[in-house]
């Protein structure tokens, strides 16, 4: 039952977030071109995987200020660097994939993409418009696309997982989490769709608890869903799975 609920939930959810999602374009540096990626995310709160992304991944890219003492490394999106005319498109693209209107924005974006190919955030916006009318072949195909420019777009790596849970590739998935987190692990979707995936999906209770303690503490402990979904996977794991 418990199950059941958050699947619809999620639903529900995924829907919302992948509106909300094109209709705001991130900061990434340069590739702001990736209209918040976080949004593909969250299963539970989005079951098929796309996701609710936080105001603070729009303005920095999935990087939550006060949390970036935590790691160390270098956000190997942060250089990236996107001009006036691209972000422009994207903006277009943002409206158009709000509007449905997918075989416009898919034109913007390989205008952008022939004309700019060393970006890796056209393919990635491909990816996410081919998600959002259920065409996951064409949308793993841009998503790799994406990822030959940019093999640590964690935005790219993080959409591909979620592309791989609805085709029901779930271990292929997990590792693909994983890679995301390694690039970027500030990173909170990632956390988050990884324990979605390992809770939902795989029955991993360790791993969905890591994950979702994980997110919790990237996003300050902000997120009322998650914060239950930890008790009663805690509840779980004490009453023996």
């Amino acid at each position: 039952m418990y199950h059941s609920n958050i699947k619809s939930c999620i639903t529900l959810l995924i829907v919302l977030n992948l509106t909300s999602c094109a209709t705001s374009l991130i900061g990434v540096g340069g590739e702001s071109e990736i209209v918040s990626e976080t949004q593909i995310d969250q299963v539970k709160t989005s079951s098929s995987g796309e996701n609710k992304t936080q105001n603070s991944d729009m303005l920095h890219g999935g990087v939550i200020d006060n949390n970036e003492s935590i790691f160390s490394g270098v956000d190997p999106m942060e250089d990236i660097q996107i001009n006036a005319e691209i972000k422009s498109t994207y903006g277009k693209v943002a409206k158009l994939n709000k509007q449905k209107q997918y075989a416009d924005a898919i034109k913007l974006l390989d205008s952008v993409r022939q004309k700019y190919p060393q970006l890796s955030g056209p393919d990635y916006q491909k990816a996410r418009v081919y998600f959002n009318q259920g065409k996951l072949e064409l949308a793993l195909e841009s998503v790799d696309f994406s990822l030959l420019n940019n093999s640590r777009n964690y935005y790219s790596l993080n959409l591909k997982g979620i592309i791989l849970r609805e085709q029901g590739k779930f271990e292929q998935a997990r590792e693909i989490y994983f890679m995301a987190i390694e690039s970027y692990p500030p990173y909170p979707n990632s956390h988050l769709n990884l324990g979605v995936l390992a809770d939902i999906y795989m029955r991993d209770l360790p791993l969905a608890l890591l994950q979702y303690r994980e997110y919790m503490k990237l996003t300050s402990n902000q997120d009322k869903k998650v914060a239950n979904w930890i008790i009663e996977i805690e509840r779980r794991i004490k009453a023996g799975g």
